[in-house]
């Protein structure tokens, strides 16, 4: 791999015997060539006074001889009594040493960053980026002499406590992940390395599932089907059932992806004659397959949003889970509801208008039927009340025109066929038909008569 100096810049620095030298702060172009300049982050532990047990330690020895109470009193005796104008935590501690105090001490951990020599090309064997960052692995001890270590002739097995969570490096000095655990096999001791990583997965969409079903059947066609089918209580509509359900009467299953977050181990295992040394990290005599497994040992399913699901499982007993909403006339009202029952609506408002034409004229009764059968075709309470009011208005417009356009000849017509009595009554009403009022009063009448009527038997038929 190649790099630019500036991609080099803050990258972990590991020598031959696995130990962290530092990380690179500066490259400096010298006329023999590159020089990495190295910092590392050292943790220091010192001892030192406990200003806060001797505050308290000193308001005791002072209470009784001096009356002093609180902080504020002590630092003002302290001030007087060292001639200063304010107080330090040293002057605290000098006071106590004054008055033959012993001062407690407590440890304290801290990092402490300090330069170290830098590290020629000569002397770099590998590197790598990935995506744990850049390591620079080098051809000689250099951090295990600072420390003293001297090289192991053979590597020594260790505790899998003292290995876990070490970062492992390979032969290119690509960081790999970490170490998860020991395994056994008879190939010897190995670890398994793992990383943090995503995973995708195609699941079930339940609520779309659920749309789609309670969208084309009632909650009580669907009742009555899973009884049949062997269902146990199938008056709880848990997501097994209905996808068990959904199967069974041929319905495909919607599918959704996810990710999540998890721990990923490479399939591959690292054995005791894979590592070359161990100190703060591993180090391999080799690499890994990118090949991974999710931790719990199941084999990650590639993704396929194109999944067809023909399989017909057995009803199982599910795990209780929220029901889906029972059919009501209170049932939220979606563009997506109407369009699937729009061949129930069709069909409705066809029926419906057929029956207007018919029998239109017979005041009130022609749009009372009209309206029921539409509205019980539609099924639903809102799909009855569309069928039945479309229904109703569109009928009585058409039987208008067809009256306008039949009426010269229709009178010579039924004067052949009735009596002259109902001849008069026919004429009288195809008359009244005909005039501008009969479309207003006649029409709004029939449209509020569909509109009850088919929303009603749209109801009583969904439920």
């Amino acid at each position: 791999m190649e790099f630019k100096p500036a991609e080099l810049i803050g990258a972990m620095i590991v020598d031959s015997e696995g130990y962290i030298y530092g990380n690179v702060t500066k490259i400096e172009i010298e006329p023999k060539g590159p020089i990495f300049k190295i910092r590392s982050v050292k943790n220091v532990r010192e001892l030192m006074p406990d200003i806060n047990i001797l505050k308290q330690d000193l308001i005791k020895y002072l209470k009784e001889k001096n009356n002093l109470n609180n902080m504020q009193e002590l630092n003002r005796f302290v001030a007087r009594e060292l001639k200063v104008e304010s107080i330090t935590e040293n002057d605290l501690v000098n006071f106590a040493k004054l008055k033959g105090l012993t001062i407690p001490i407590k440890e304290v951990s801290m990092d402490v960053e300090e330069e170290k020599p830098g590290i020629s090309m000569d002397n770099i064997k590998a590197v790598f980026k990935s995506e744990f960052g850049t390591c620079i692995l080098t051809k000689t001890p250099i951090e295990a002499k600072i420390r003293g270590i001297e090289p192991k002739e053979a590597l020594v097995f260790q505790e899998e406590e003292s290995l876990k969570g070490k970062d492992v490096i390979d032969t290119h000095a690509k960081i790999l992940g970490k170490v998860h655990s020991f395994v056994m096999s008879v190939e010897g001791l190995g670890i398994k390395v793992s990383k943090k990583g995503m995973v995708t997965k195609l699941i079930s969409d339940i609520d779309e599932l659920k749309k789609t079903l309670f969208r084309d059947r009632s909650s009580r066609e669907i009742k009555r089907d899973m009884a049949s089918f062997g269902f146990e209580q199938p008056q709880n509509f848990t997501d097994e059932k209905l996808i068990a359900y959904a199967k069974i009467k041929g319905y495909e299953i919607p599918k959704r992806v996810i990710s999540n977050k998890t721990t990923l181990l490479y399939k591959d295992s690292v054995f005791w004659d894979d590592i070359k040394n161990i100190g703060d990290v591993v180090l391999l005599n080799g690499t890994l397959t990118e090949t991974f497994e999710e931790e719990t040992g199941k084999e990650i399913e590639p993704v396929n949003v194109n999944v067809n699901v023909n399989v017909i499982p057995e009803p199982q007993k599910p795990k209780p889970t929220r029901s889906p909403p029972k059919t009501s006339m209170m049932r939220d009202f979606s563009f997506s509801t109407f369009l699937a029952g729009q061949e129930r609506v069709l069909m409705g408002v066809y029926v419906g208008t057929l029956l207007i034409v018919l029998i239109g004229l017979v005041p009130y009764a022609g749009a009372l039927l009209a309206g029921a059968v539409a509205g019980y075709i539609a099924r639903g309470w809102r799909n009855g009340a569309v069928a039945g009011t479309v229904s109703c208005l569109a009928g009585t417009l058409i039987l208008v025109l067809i009256i306008r356009l039949l009426m010269p000849g229709l009178g010579d017509f039924l004067g052949m066929i009735l009596p002259d009595f109902i001849l008069e009554w026919m004429l009288g009403i195809l008359n009244y038909a005909t005039q501008d009022v009969f479309i207003y009063t006649q029409g709004l009448a029939n449209t509020i008569i569909g509109f009850l009527t088919g929303s009603l038997f749209g109801y009583i038929k969904e439920t």
